[in-house]
């Protein structure tokens, strides 16, 4: 499995151990919560960079991804070398979904606890089971880090649209 590296926010995959990875996850819906703390619903929902998601579209994409995560996950352990096709590519609608931020980012904890549970979980010979995504082969070690990766370069996304409100 290739290690993740991102020039954009600066992750690098090797740069963590699993234990390392799984904590980060475990504190994520609190950084979540943090970034949208004292948003208001038309903050949340506006996207003030035109090419950007809005604040709730993001929370609601980490939720989705962290699911899709404990997914690959059971999907390679309950059935190892399973071939799981192509990842759902995330869309970009011209106007914004309405989601409801609250409860996306209830999801978001509900999922991060969860993918946490189910790593912590792991004997060591299952950290090694694998699925393919993409034609990617990935294993435990790939999805508490891409987790990782996906959320925490997401939280950069909302800094950025925190600034342009």
């Amino acid at each position: 499995m290739t290690p993740e590296r991102c020039d954009e926010c600066g992750f690098d995959g090797d740069a963590w151990t699993d234990a390392e990875a799984l904590a980060a996850v475990a504190e994520l819906p609190t950084r979540w919560r943090d970034a949208i703390e004292g948003l208001d619903d038309d903050e949340l929902l506006r996207r003030p960079i035109p090419a950007m998601w809005s604040i709730a579209e993001y929370v609601d994409h980490v939720r989705e991804v962290l699911f899709g995560m404990r997914f690959a996950l059971d999907s390679a352990i309950g059935q190892p070398g399973i071939d799981l096709g192509e990842p759902p590519e995330p869309r970009f609608h011209s106007e914004p979904r309405r989601i409801d931020a609250v409860a996306a980012s209830d999801g978001l904890d509900r999922e991060a606890r969860a993918l946490v549970d189910r790593l912590s979980e792991l004997s060591p010979e299952a950290w090694t089971a694998w699925a393919t995504v993409g034609g990617q082969r990935v294993d435990a070690h790939w999805v508490v880090r891409h987790a990782l990766h996906d959320a925490t370069h997401h939280l950069l996304d909302v800094e950025r649209l925190r600034a342009a409100l």
